[in-house]
């Protein structure tokens, strides 16, 4: 007996010798195959998110993989961030009336074999155009009660205080929606060494794509 797809199998059900049955709606499970290379996931998506997500998708704004597919990232449940790639699949061809969200399913390449089926996990789907963003070390943002913000120095190397408003991680470093602007210099190693109004001795370093410069104590 062959499987139609590769797997991986679970335990014999029925072994040799064992009677079986095959008529329908009696016959007998011998064993069960799961895909584990490539993996599909299944999430829900609620109704405001389909509505913005196609609206981007009609006007052509999102970006695609190499194979012309729109990309989405998924995190596992002991992982700190969406470090496995893969691709939408489809859409179901309705939402649920009772929970008000539709059914995505999207596929991912799974070599080292992490992703099991069953497992919990959450996903990261595109819902903005492409647009350029500024990125700074995590280690260069404080926080002040609810507040966050980042250390400046000035031209005369004097530290100021900046409330910043963050955005999501990409690839390990923090966005910065509003509160910096490309080519401001900040303190990363050492923040809570220095305070607003305190002269410093910068040490010039180059952190990500925004090119921000880095002040050391």
């Amino acid at each position: 007996m062959r499987s139609p797809i590769d797997g991986r199998v679970s335990r014999a059900l029925l072994t040799e010798g064992n009677y079986v049955s095959g008529n329908a709606g009696s016959a007998s499970l011998l064993t069960t195959v799961v895909s584990v290379n490539p993996v599909y996931v299944n999430a829900d998506i609620d109704e405001d998110t389909l509505l913005k997500f196609n609206e981007l998708v009609s006007a052509k704004k999102l970006g695609l993989t190499d194979g012309g597919k729109i990309p989405v990232e998924l995190q596992l449940a002991d992982e700190s961030d969406f470090s496995h790639q893969g691709y939408i699949e489809s859409f179901d061809n309705q939402l649920n009336p009772s929970t008000g969200s539709i059914l995505l399913r999207a596929v991912f390449t799974n070599d080292d074999q992490r992703i099991l089926p069953g497992l919990f996990a959450r996903i990261r789907i595109p819902l903005s155009e492409l647009h350029s963003v500024l990125l700074v070390d995590e280690r260069a943002i404080g926080t002040d009660q609810a507040n966050k913000f980042v250390l400046t120095v000035s031209a005369t190397n004097t530290v100021q205080y900046q409330p910043v408003a963050l955005g999501p991680l990409v690839d390990g470093q923090r966005v910065v929606r509003t509160g910096l602007t490309a080519g401001e210099t900040i303190v990363v190693d050492g923040l809570s060494h220095v305070r607003p109004g305190m002269p410093v001795t910068p040490q010039w370093a180059t952190a990500g794509s925004a090119m921000l410069k880095v002040a050391n104590r």
